[in-house]
């Protein structure tokens, strides 16, 4: 996707979520028309589009035919008022989010929006953490989502007292829960899938320590595959960025040029098996027939990202998850410490299911979740 294309209409999309979060458009009214939008922020009608095409994604507007959009009603539930801050540590102030953490902010207000609430986003690269925790409480906030293991960020939500989960990281702190994918679990079902048709010389794509995903994911691994007596090799464990596809591509190229290559590459992230795949056909290998992959994605990264690389072929087996899934579980979460401000900590996992492969075109028809 380009790049500058995408954050043109995420810009649009969050100019447009403000003016609906402040209630600029009533209910039963329209948003502006699309030539009104494209004159107000001097883009493409395709980018307002994009824009406005990723707000119904949200569950903040819906298309009405030969009208234009408008905001959904909200359902007023529940017993908390006010905003939930999501405060992700690695974003810059007023910048946009990355794809995956962009889905996941889209996840909560979907969730928040039926209790007549929203998230606010907060990005706080190079802030402190207490001038973060100031920002979210001089806003009302009621709640408090953190994207972050770095521990500076986790004492300062303790201490705001506000009720707190930390979501796709892990850190422990008293009363602290954590809301995480299920690394482990997701990485051994992925290994077992690969040992079941055949494989038994793998080689893994990607990072394996520092942050819980990493480990988490390197451990269900290999746990899968010392359950079949077996293990990665040394020489087939390469160690590349998470988030960087070029990277991957590199390292999973060495390891595919010399003669006694894996049968099968691991990639536990989406950019991770991008990049893979592209080494491979670089190689002259067929993903599918002359080498294995196993990715990992969410729904729409699926759909959207993952099957556009296998186009006229077969989307590798990928364990797939819903950021919806992982907004939901941390607003339960947040709620119950409301009432329980003292009570013991809790991890829970959400789900990660495997698809396995299928043509582009049947997996595009029946979605990620059929």
């Amino acid at each position: 996707m380009n790049t500058s294309r995408r954050t043109l209409a995420s810009q649009v999309a969050e100019s447009v979520r403000t003016m609906l979060l402040d209630g600029r458009v009533a209910s039963g009214t329209y948003l502006p028309a699309e030539r009104e939008l494209v004159a107000r922020h001097r883009v493409s009608r395709v980018t307002v589009r994009r824009a406005l095409r990723q707000l119904v994604g949200e569950g903040l507007i819906e298309a009405v035919p030969y009208q234009g959009y408008r905001p959904v009603a909200a359902q007023p539930k529940g017993s908390s008022t006010g905003p939930v801050a999501y405060v992700l540590a690695v974003a810059e102030p007023a910048q946009p989010w990355d794809r995956t953490h962009e889905q996941i902010l889209s996840a909560f207000n979907r969730a928040l929006m039926s209790q007549g609430r929203h998230a606010l986003a907060v990005g706080c690269k190079g802030r402190s953490p207490g001038q973060t925790v100031r920002e979210v409480t001089d806003a009302g906030c009621t709640g408090l989502v953190l994207d972050t293991s770095l521990q500076e960020f986790v004492d300062a939500a303790v201490g705001s007292q506000l009720p707190c989960v930390v979501v796709d990281a892990y850190a422990e702190a008293p009363g602290l829960d954590v809301v995480i994918q299920d690394n482990f679990n997701g990485a051994r079902r992925a290994v077992e899938f690969l040992l079941a048709r055949g494989h038994r010389r793998l080689g893994w794509v990607g990072p394996t320590r520092e942050l819980a995903h990493f480990r988490e994911r390197f451990a269900g691994a290999r746990a899968a595959l010392r359950d079949a007596g077996l293990d990665f090799e040394p020489a087939l464990i390469a160690e590349a960025p998470h988030d960087d596809a070029e990277s991957a591509g590199e390292v999973a190229a060495r390891m595919l040029a010399g003669p006694d290559r894996p049968a099968a590459l691991v990639c536990m992230w989406l950019d991770v098996a991008l990049g893979a795949a592209r080494a491979a056909r670089g190689a002259g290998l067929a993903v599918g027939r002359d080498v294995e992959l196993a990715a990992w994605a969410t729904e729409r990264e699926y759909r959207e990202v993952l099957a556009p690389e296998f186009l006229g072929g077969e989307i590798p087996v990928t364990m797939v998850w819903r950021p919806d899934d992982m907004a939901e579980l941390a607003l339960a979460r947040l709620e119950e410490r409301a009432r329980h401000p003292r009570g013991p900590a809790a991890r829970v996992d959400v789900k990660v299911r495997l698809v396995e492969p299928m043509p582009v075109e049947k997996a595009l028809r029946k979605g990620a979740g059929s």
